[in-house]
């Protein structure tokens, strides 16, 4: 089915130099909140917005309309129903049509529909593309739970929160650039930017339910490009327990609010992967769970602690591989 296309603004769309995409499925209660965040930044001028409103029965396309005309936009709405692919393909189509429709621009953002971007958010992501292919921003929690709701989604994380951590800094000291190497590739499609031409060069996004932003970036990097983090650019997701891509947020939040919470990050490994990939390179079939994590956390933390005390890269894959040779 070919998308319904309503341009608000013509000229600043075909003329912007920066494109944010946002999908949105039954998004009515958070869509305005996030327009008006974003309608907030700086720069605005040049930035356009494509909002891929897919398989939705509430008035979230007549709340894109109003802001639109509120704020004065440089907006494209599209509407359609997509009969599988989910998130990966909105996005795909989503950036698709930002594109064609914003032929001059560089470099495009995602975000969610549900999220908030925190003010300089385009400026930090459109500064880091200037010297990165790829940014991945930082998505910090909106306080939008009763809190003590937040706490208890704390408290549930403890476990995989610290060992994340953990994980970030091991890979990352053993990256050729500490400074600059993402550690692991958590990237996430509500604080996500990658230039046009790296875009294309890759073949976007796929039309997969869940983890579309991180086969991105993989495929980033495959291609031998090296994407970057830029803190300083903050979007503030919902912390909502109900969501719209299975195995996202939202079924994490859900499971630490019940006590269940037994899954962990698909980023995550047990450290004796972990020891495997980065002495000799190879990959281990593997089963992790969080009773697993939190029995590998203290052994993670002691090698980080090593790791840190060597300075020289070559002295610590050394380590490493010592390690690795009786592990």
């Amino acid at each position: 089915m070919k998308p319904l296309c309503e341009v608000f603004g013509a000229d600043a769309v075909a003329t912007a130099g920066v494109v944010v995409v946002i999908p949105a499925c039954n998004e009515a209660e958070r869509i305005g909140a996030c327009l008006d965040a974003i309608a907030a930044q700086e720069g605005r001028r040049d930035f356009a917005f494509h909002v891929c409103v897919n398989n939705t029965e509430d008035d979230t396309a007549e709340i894109v309309r109003d802001r639109a005309r509120r704020h004065g936009l440089a907006l494209v709405l599209s509407e359609l129903w997509l009969p599988h692919g989910g998130v990966g393909r909105a996005r795909r189509l989503g950036h698709l049509l930002a594109m064609r429709f914003s032929p001059q621009a560089t470099a495009l953002l995602s975000t969610d529909a549900d999220c908030q971007a925190e003010p300089g958010w385009i400026g930090a992501m459109r500064a880091a593309l200037e010297t990165h292919p790829a940014v991945l921003g930082r998505i910090e929690g909106l306080d939008d739970l009763p809190p003590e709701m937040l706490e208890t989604v704390r408290r549930g994380g403890q476990i995989e929160d610290d060992y994340m951590r953990l994980s970030m800094e091991f890979a990352r000291l053993l990256s050729e650039d500490e400074a600059t190497s993402i550690g692991l590739n958590t990237a996430g499609g509500a604080n996500l930017g990658i230039r046009r031409e790296v875009y294309r060069a890759v073949g976007g996004f796929r039309a997969l339910p869940s983890r579309e932003d991180r086969d991105l970036i993989d495929r980033v990097m495959a291609a031998g490009y090296r994407p970057a983090r830029a803190e300083e650019a903050v979007v503030r997701a919902s912390m909502r327990p109900e969501g719209r891509a299975p195995g996202g947020m939202a079924d994490k939040i859900a499971e630490r609010l019940s006590g269940a919470a037994t899954s962990l990050d698909t980023a995550l490994a047990p450290i004796s992967a972990m020891l495997t990939r980065f002495s000799c390179g190879g990959r281990q079939p593997f089963d992790f769970s969080l009773d697993r994590a939190a029995e590998d956390l203290p052994i993670l933390a002691a090698h980080v602690e090593q790791l840190r005390h060597r300075s020289d890269p070559d002295e610590r894959h050394r380590y490493l591989r010592s390690v690795g040779s009786w592990n």
